[in-house]
């Protein structure tokens, strides 16, 4: 609920220097009036993150100081019809363009749907195969981990982001499997880069 505090002056002997600061239009002691949404002074409100909250429960609770607020507030502008901006325009306008607590949402990189598969030297005529890409056309990694590593009968991994080995030499029979199993990726897709290093 909305809390009034009073701000209590001295007696202006006291006080010398206040005394030229005293505005003869304000009424002392002075009340403040706290939002109940953002608990600020309800002056403040429109520089919070979500002032139609605020806005909406000052129109209910005190209509009196809305309608004060919302007259001293509104600009004199008029827009190219002569009728006066609405407040919705007003509140775009207002809106923050750039940065801002989750504000901009980010947008996917578009990376190209390649599959790519390399066959890698371990030791004298021992072979992985790395396969990269399947994170493209949506498919689970792990999924796919287990599903070579039961087909080929060996050990497979998920060790990058984008990246499965799979121990052993299947560059031959991998495309066919991969092309068998999911089906949305077709031949173009696919690329044999051979033997690479590592």
């Amino acid at each position: 609920m909305a809390t009034t505090e009073s701000t209590e002056t001295g007696s202006p002997e006291s006080k010398g220097d206040h005394r030229s600061t005293r505005d003869p239009n304000v009424k002392y002691p002075i009340k403040v009036l706290y939002c109940g949404v953002c608990t600020l002074p309800t002056e403040y409100c429109e520089y919070m993150p979500e002032p139609a909250k605020c806005r909406q429960w000052l129109e209910k609770n005190f209509p009196s100081e809305f309608a004060r607020l919302t007259t001293d507030n509104v600009p004199r502008q008029e827009t190219k019809d002569g009728d006066p901006p609405s407040l919705g325009e007003e509140e775009e306008k207002k809106k923050q363009k750039r940065g801002g607590r989750g504000q901009i949402k980010q947008k996917k990189k578009t990376v190209p749907q390649k599959v790519s598969i390399a066959k890698i030297p371990r030791a004298k005529k021992k072979y992985v195969t790395r396969v990269c890409g399947l994170n493209t056309f949506d498919i689970d990694l792990k999924e796919a981990q287990r599903f070579f590593a039961q087909k080929f009968s060996c050990g497979a991994s998920v060790t990058a982001d984008d990246e499965i080995i799979i121990q052993g030499d299947f560059t031959d029979d991998i495309i066919d499997v991969i092309q068998e199993k999911w089906p949305e990726v077709d031949d173009e897709s696919i690329d044999d880069l051979g033997e690479v290093k590592k």
